[in-house]
């Protein structure tokens, strides 16, 4: 019974020092990153638009709204949290710029999709990420364990599967 008491004692010091070194963490961060695919700007602009779930794209789910090569989606689901997303600009199949709407969510903010033809069948895809966390734990974990870019590196790996699976 004490192990089990020195146990959890451990366990309530390490999340209030998680949380104290959170709060000293800016909860802002910008991340931009770039990636390449072998199709059309409109094929890689419509498999962009498709993705209904970060950082894993799963066909499964019932609740996001799956947008469409004409539109963005309303929500994505992001680690199983559906979040509503607002368009601030849309110039297909070029230019996307998105951010969150509600405010009780623990991370929110911009996230932009630039579009290039780099030459006949490649196009570049640039997207930065804007945003901010607000959950003190969630920021020592975001920064502690490195996933400041998962989201994005979530984004080219589900516009990437979607290249695959749709015919060119």
């Amino acid at each position: 019974m004490k192990a089990l008491l020195k146990f959890l004692g451990f366990c309530v010091v390490a999340v209030v020092v998680m949380i104290m070194i959170g709060a000293g963490m800016s909860p802002r961060h910008v991340v931009t990153r770039r990636m390449s695919f072998a199709a059309p700007p409109e094929r890689v602009w419509s498999a962009l638009l498709s993705i209904r779930q970060l950082p894993v794209d799963r066909s499964d789910l019932r609740a996001v709204d799956q947008g469409t090569s004409t539109r963005p989606p309303d929500s994505i689901e992001v680690v199983g949290t559906p979040v509503k997303l607002e368009v601030d600009t849309f110039r297909p199949p070029y230019a996307l710029v998105v951010r969150t709407v509600e405010p009780d969510v623990a991370w929110g903010g911009t996230w932009s999709f630039l579009l290039e033809l780099e030459s006949a069948q490649i196009t570049k895809v640039t997207v930065t990420e804007d945003a901010e966390i607000h959950t003190r734990l969630l920021r020592f974990a975001v920064r502690a364990l490195g996933l400041e870019e998962s989201l994005v590196d979530g984004i080219f790996r589900a516009v990437k599967r979607k290249l695959v699976e749709t015919p060119p």
